[in-house]
């Protein structure tokens, strides 16, 4: 006991000297600097340098004011003199006044409202500004918002990564906090033991702490998936727990280390298959492209092997000092009693394959690419910010670089009126919100009254000089035959998936005489995610089926136990996925990875199940095996699966919609897959005892 405790203490020792908690979400966190999808993003970038930029809509009731004007004038001043904004570009920092700019066909889709309602800012960001940057820039819109008078709301992808970050924080300290407390108090409650909760406890917090320290060690900080692991890592101690647990107070009268040898003897072996194909989950997602998963992916790899270790090297100890009583969970015997239990479990098992079909045709309507609001609560200010954005200009930003299909320069008139014509044309895409080109600018540089004594390519030179801010540079590369269309795309109103929408404007730029280079921008890459993720759900799901479908056999040692067990599973990702899809929830990247925690729940229940057919005489004593199997494991599937969806159920009120999409599809999932187990699975079981006889 005092070499587990030295153990404990010197983990958490380091744990809280060497691990930053702190998760670190960067505008390209979709993916990894290294990563394919980047590399286009980032020759735009070489191409067309550009900074990251906040976006303001500040509303009125008049936008053409004097008093709002001057107001306008005041917060664009401030917002100047922040450190880390570089330029802001307003109605009155840009045009003569906005009037003037609801005339221009640069300005006015680029800073006014379509309906006149409001002005937009857009302040561009130095790639080394301070963390504290967002806290300065809300301190400045609290200090001018004035309601309706000066209604000032904050969208772009800085403040929205920040706002991502804030939420993750604030669940991992809350809601993990509060989760670990929960699932304390059931097990004492279940177990009715101090010492098995405290040891449960202990066992998994020092789990959590390891992986987090190993994880550090190989330079991985927290991410966006890997702020839950903490959550999953100590779900897979307690899973193992509460079995070890339940065989120990199976046991006859053996008492003291006796009592726990057996106990770890008898679990240790279904406990490692479940780690194996808890691993083999997550090492499916090491090599996709997006490096979330590829995190989630080494952090679970990990967990897992730690959440193993711990169960069998801290835990058992706890056991030697602990009290056991015997469980009260009694199985009669009478034939009217169990051919009554039978009978629940046929229809039970039934109602759980009805079930599953019925939620087939989801699978083929899954939505993966959900838009970018759904990450915030309906009603929040940010999510009514970013939708006003939306509405008035899109809010997703798209990067095109186009050049004329037969080459050339396009500094000349007839380049001019191709890319014009060009623009129009992307404008007219009902997804799209606002274009911003090198046509439009040089529309708005000819609206001056001596523009019409230059030629084309001489009025461009003047916009590439530093006095004009070099803002052709932004448009039009050195050699003058690229150009760039920075769209800003719709996403409440999108329907299609965004590669499809990404696909066809770029078959509207091949109509207009171009061909596109690059593509690149958040709208692209979220694009690419969602591929990303409903192919490692599809195939991460069928390589676990697979692989489980083997293990099931070597650990079963019978080819019909391992098929009752591999549908058993199976239905599990089929009726999760498929519910999500018929009512209408999103399958985003933070909460797909419920998916693979409540296959391992169900894992366990049937690898445990199968062990103790095996034990109890299977396939030789029949049915009476799967009657002391269902009796010696009962208690541990219903424990496991109900303090894991009690557990989870404090996530599903999350302020942070994928967090609590997370934790309502483990609480449904665990439901479900403990249920699964213990009527299914031997229902299943008993009709290939049948088939096995009649042949």
């Amino acid at each position: 006991m005092t070499v587990c405790i030295i153990f404990m203490i010197l983990i958490t020792f380091l744990f809280m000297r060497f691990v930053d908690l702190r998760p670190e979400v960067s505008p390209d966190f979709f993916f990894g600097s290294n990563d394919p999808e980047l590399a286009q993003a980032a020759a735009i970038h070489d191409l067309f340098p550009s900074d990251e930029f906040l976006m303001f809509s500040v509303g009125a009731r008049d936008i053409f004011s004097p008093r709002y004007y001057d107001r306008l004038l005041s917060f664009s001043e401030d917002l100047a003199k922040i450190a880390g904004i570089s330029r802001v570009v307003s109605v009155a920092t840009g045009p003569e006044n906005v009037k003037a700019a609801s005339k221009s066909p640069f300005w006015r889709p680029l800073l006014i409202s379509d309906d006149n309602s409001a002005t937009l800012i857009i302040a561009f960001i130095d790639s080394n500004a301070s963390p504290d940057l967002i806290l300065e820039v809300e301190a400045a819109s609290a200090l001018f918002s004035d309601g309706e008078a000066f209604d000032i709301r904050i969208s772009g992808m800085p403040y929205i990564v920040e706002q991502i970050r804030r939420s993750l924080v604030y669940d991992l300290k809350t809601f993990s906090t509060a989760s670990l407390v929960i699932f304390a108090i059931i097990l004492l409650m279940v177990f009715r033991s101090p010492v098995i909760a405290l040891g449960a406890c202990a066992s998994g917090i020092t789990a959590i702490f390891l992986t987090l320290l190993i994880l550090q060690m190989l330079g991985q900080s927290i991410g966006i998936l890997t702020a839950n692991l903490a959550i999953i890592v100590f779900v897979l101690v307690q899973s193992q727990v509460i079995y070890l647990t339940a065989n120990w107070r199976q046991l006859g009268e053996s008492e003291g280390v006796g009592a726990v040898r057996r106990a770890v003897f008898q679990t240790f072996r279904a406990s490692f298959w479940c780690m194996v194909t808890t691993l083999l989950g997550f090492a499916t997602l090491v090599s996709v492209a997006a490096e979330p998963l590829r995190q989630l992916g080494t952090g679970g790899v990990v967990g897992a092997i730690v959440a193993l270790l711990t169960c069998y090297l801290l835990y058992p100890v706890f056991l030697l000092f602990a009290v056991r009583r015997q469980p009260e969970v009694k199985v009669s015997r009478d034939a009217g009693n169990k051919k009554l239990a039978r009978g629940f479990q046929y229809g039970i098992g039934f109602c759980l394959i009805l079930i599953a079909l019925a939620t087939v045709p989801g699978l083929f309507r899954l939505n993966t690419d959900p838009s970018l609001l759904s990450y915030f609560e309906e009603g929040s200010d940010l999510h009514e910010g970013l939708a006003f954005v939306d509405r008035n200009g899109g809010s997703s930003p798209l990067k095109l670089v186009v050049r004329l299909k037969e080459g050339g320069r396009l500094d000349t008139e007839s380049g001019y009126e191709a890319m014009w014509r060009l623009h129009n044309d992307l404008l007219a895409e009902k997804n799209v919100g606002t274009v911003i080109s090198l046509p439009a600018l040089l529309a708005e540089a000819n609206s001056h009254p001596l523009a019409f004594l230059l030629p084309w390519r001489e009025i461009v030179s003047l916009l590439s000089l530093g006095i004009n801010n070099n803002v052709v540079t932004s448009f039009l590369n050195e050699d003058r035959d690229q150009v760039l269309y920075l769209l800003r795309m719709k996403e409440t109103s999108r329907v299609e998936p965004r590669n499809e929408v990404t696909e066809r404007l770029q078959g509207i730029v091949t109509a207009a005489g171009f061909e596109t280079t690059l593509v690149g921008g958040v709208y692209m890459l979220q694009g690419r995610l969602s591929d990303l993720v409903t192919r490692s759900l599809l195939t991460g799901i069928s390589m676990l089926l697979l692989l489980f479908g083997m293990i099931a056999w070597m650990v079963s040692r019978n080819w019909r136990i391992a098929a009752a067990m591999t549908v058993t599973a199976a239905l599990i990702p089929v009726t999760l996925l498929g519910s999500a899809s018929l009512f209408g929830i999103p399958v985003d990247i933070i909460s797909a990875p419920a998916i693979s925690v409540c296959f391992g729940i169900a894992v366990d229940a049937l690898i445990h199940l199968a062990l103790a057919l095996r034990r109890n005489g299977y396939p030789a004593k029949g049915e009476a095996a799967i009657d002391n199997a269902l009796r010696d494991q009962y208690l541990g599937i219903v424990t496991s699966s109900g303090i894991i969806a009690i557990g989870f159920m404090i996530f599903s009120i999350s302020a942070f919609p994928p967090t609590a999409r997370f934790g309502g599809e483990i609480v449904l999932g665990a439901l479900f897959a403990g249920v699964a187990a213990l009527t299914l699975f031997p229902m299943l079981a008993r009709l290939f005892v049948t088939s096995l006889r009649s042949a």
